[in-house]
Order: C-alpha cells, then structure tokens, then sequence
C-alpha cells in the first residue's frame, strides 16, 4: 500500500564528482590497505636499539591492531583473530602456544555470563523485574527516570551491561511512544534514554560480572606477573565501589538538574507497562529456576569465586540450566555475543607476547619515561589515556591497548601491578561522551532523540566526575585499605 507520507518517497541524489564517490564508498578498504603496507614496510626496518628482531615484530603486530581497533574498520573480533595468527607467523611463538591463549578461563566466564544473561532475557524474567520495578516506583516523571537509571545500574553488577541495555531500550522507547515525545526535542526523552545508558554503564563498573573488560584485565594481570597479583571478586568491588556511587550520585545530580520533565502526566506510559506486564500472565517455571539459579550463583561467586574459580561456577550454572531443563541452546544462542569472545581472546594472546617479548616494556619506557618523573603522575596520565581511548574505542581495546605497557613500568615507578591494573580498568568504563564507546550508548543516541553534541556535554560532565572519583580512590580511600 503506497504511503501518503511525502518523506518516503523523497530522492536524494549525490551530485558529488564519481571518483569522490567511489573514493567514500571505498575509504574503509583504503584504509586497511594503507595499514597493512605501513605494517609490511616497518616490519623490513632494522629494529630500534633495545629491541630484539622478536620484541620489534611484536611491536609492529600490536600498532597494527591498535589502528584496525582504533578505527573499527574492520570488527573487532577479526583484529584479534589476525592478531592470534600472526603471532606464529612472524616467528614470535609457536602456533600451539599462541592459540592456547584463547582456551584461558577469562574467555570462558565471558561466555557463562552472556549465557548466564541471556537466560534470563529469554525466559523473560529481566523483562517482568524491570516492568515490576517501573511500576512500583514510577509515579511521576522524574521517579520513573530514576527507576530506569538505578535499576539498570543494580542489573548491570551482576548481568552483562549490554545484555541489560539491550533488554531496557524497547521498554524505555515504549514509554517515549506511549507519551508521544518528540524525537530530538523531548527534555523528557533525552532524560528516559540518557538514564538507561548511564545507569548500565554505572553499574557495570560495580562488580566482576558487569562487564568482560574485568576479567580481561585480570588475565593479562596474571599472567604479565605469572600470578604472583591478581584481583579478587570481593576485592575488585571492594576497590570501586566508591567510584560506582559517586558516578550513579553525579549522573543523578545531572539527570535531575539539567533534564528537568517537560510533561507532567506520564499515566499512558504506567499504562502502557501494566498492560505489557499482564501480558506477561504468571511466573512461569524457567523464570523461577532461572532466577535460583542465577541467585545461587552470584552467592559463590562472591563468597567462593576465589578458592572456585568464576569461570568454574558459570560454567557449573549453565550446566544445571540445561539439567533442570531450564532453557535450551536455540533459546540462548541468540544472547551469546561470539564477536566479544573471539576479541578477548585475541587480545589476551597479544598482551602475553607484548609482555614477554619485551616489547611492552620499551614500549612504555618511550611513551612515560623522562617527563613523568612520579608515581602518581604515571597513574594519573594512565587514567587520563584511558578515558581519552574508551571515547573511541571499545573499553576491551582499551585494555588491549593500555594495560601491557603499564604493567611493564610498575616495577620502575614502585607500583603494585594491581593498582595499575585498576587505573587501566575503571576509567575503561566512562564510556558517557560518544555512541561508539559502548552499545549502551550507541542504543540511547539510536532512539534519536539525543544528538552528538547533547552525548558529548553531558557525557563529559560525567567523565569528570569519574576522574575525580578515581583521584578520590587513589589518594584516600586505597590508601586507606592498605592498597598501594
């Protein structure tokens, strides 16, 4: 049936000269093309001095994927595969070793939490919690904004951030139609989906289980320093979550003072979320074992996810998930998000050669050594770079990225390699300022009623706030714990 709509059936015609045309449908090739002929031409170079033929090999590999990363040209995923093949390639190490990486427990508690999250999507049971939330305390405008923006942060310490944006976003974009807000001009609407964003970024910070960046640190922590540190799942929340609650108070105080509603009645959007939650009839059996299951699991991983072993729990959940009958394979194979997986194995693989080559270590003696003369300067410029590359870049490449040089200088500075690890890690997470930061991000800016510059203000006020709070952390609250 034809539309009377006039905007669909407007042509826009690109009177741009061909070779521009094809030069910008063509410039992702192009750019790859130019990286791997920049990569091939250095790798003939002569190695600096200090460096052997291995270490600088590796050093080529590591800027190469920092460019594919950076630019995203290509996925994720795919810079990391290359980057686990390449390594038995350019002779660094044997094809065995490097792909072993890829089996290390980080990658498989990744993938128990994304079954262990999309368990809980598919049954429905993160749907009902969120419904019955909203509704009990969503009264007016502004409750039902700080509904969706702390009950994202609560789901995001214990399911992954994603999974949890990407459950809230059709809620929260039913309610904005239910109010019929207009797209781009609603205050309203930009406070309902900044709230969702920051609340899932917030909470994600808060604990092992929100977010993969964690447990990515942790493996390249240990086997940088052959386990003599790590992060424990108490410990690491022990850590942040002072930096957690001063971000979910300076993302409230924001919400509140610069969103202030522009609608006072919001009973069609109750409406709206009573009537998807009758829908939703009873608890069925699967939302009940799911809801055990996950409960009883979050309680060893934090009580005995040190002497178990995370990775072990998850997968033991998952296990009695599919004893109980609880869900099936097709039914949480959609939730399971491989290309993550496959980037953190690769970029494990390549923080263990960048560490043991050498590579890293002079790496980081080029880039900090001679003008930063301090501990505190060196942790603070690390935090600094790190919120700078997570506006840019996924948090994992930050980690990727960061963490390796960082680690080879705490011996230089008198730094603990887990102190380090965590400056890498919490500012990885401020992911407020672009869309390409974070997917819960890039859902709140795809609702369009948030523009860039609107991400990019906001985002930054928050951003400072996490750099403060990380400031708070370094000088009083870690000293404090006898954390140095």
């Amino acid at each position: 049936m034809m539309s009377d709509t006039p905007e669909e059936h407007k042509i826009t015609i690109d009177r741009r000269p061909l070779w521009i045309v094809a030069l910008d449908r063509m410039r992702g090739g192009v750019l790859v093309a130019v990286f791997f002929a920049l990569f091939f031409i250095f790798l003939n170079l002569e190695p600096p001095s200090g460096l052997t033929t291995q270490a600088y090999r590796v050093l080529c590999l590591f800027l190469l994927c920092v460019c594919l990363w950076s630019t995203n040209v290509i996925p994720l995923s795919a810079t990391s595969l290359l980057a686990i093949a390449m390594v038995p390639l350019l002779g660094v190490m044997e094809a065995s070793e490097a792909y072993s990486f890829f089996g290390n427990k980080a990658v498989f508690f990744i993938l128990g939490t994304f079954i262990l999250s999309g368990a809980m999507i598919a049954t429905g049971l993160s749907t009902r919690l969120s419904l019955a939330v909203m509704e009990r305390w969503g009264h007016d405008p502004r409750s039902l904004v700080t509904s969706i923006y702390f009950f994202g942060a609560i789901c995001s310490c214990f399911m992954s951030e994603h999974a949890v944006a990407a459950m809230l976003f059709p809620i929260v974009k039913e309610i904005a139609d239910a109010l019929k807000l207009p797209a781009g001009r609603s205050v309203y609407g930009k406070a309902l989906f900044f709230a969702m964003a920051w609340g899932c970024i917030i909470g994600g910070t808060a604990t092992v289980m929100g977010g993969a960046r964690v447990p990515l640190a942790i493996e390249i922590l240990e086997k940088t320093t052959q386990y003599q540190s790590t992060l424990g799942v108490l410990q690491y929340s022990q850590l942040a979550i002072p930096l957690v609650l001063l971000l979910l108070a300076g993302g409230w105080a924001v919400l509140t003072i610069g969103f202030r509603p522009d609608i006072e009645d919001i009973r069609p959007a109750l409406d709206a979320l009573r009537q998807k939650h009758a829908r939703l009839g009873k608890v069925s059996f699967q939302e009940a074992g799911v809801g055990m299951v996950m409960a009883i699991t979050v309680f060893f991983w934090f009580v005995y996810g040190e002497s178990l072993g995370i990775a072990n729990i998850a997968l033991l959940a998952i296990v009695a998930l599919f004893i109980m009958n609880l869900i099936t394979w097709e039914l949480v194979e959609p939730h399971v998000n491989w290309a993550i997986i496959l980037m953190y194995g690769g970029a494990i693989c390549l923080g263990e050669v960048m560490a043991s080559s050498g590579a890293a270590l002079w790496l980081a003696q080029q880039v900090f050594e001679g003008f930063i003369t301090s501990s505190l300067m060196f942790l603070v410029t690390l935090a600094v770079l790190s919120t700078l590359f997570t506006t840019i870049m996924s948090n994992a490449a930050v980690i990727a990225i960061l963490l390796p040089p960082a680690l080879s200088l705490c011996s230089a500075y008198g730094i603990s390699p887990a102190v380090a690890t965590l400056t890498v890690v919490l500012p990885s997470n401020f992911a407020f300022i672009l869309p390409i930061a974070t997917p819960a991000s890039a859902l709140a800016y795809s609702s369009r009623y948030i523009t860039i510059r609107e991400m990019m203000t906001m985002g930054g006020l928050l951003s400072l706030v996490g750099i403060g709070g990380y400031l708070f952390l370094n000088l009083v609250y870690w000293p404090l714990l006898g954390f140095r």
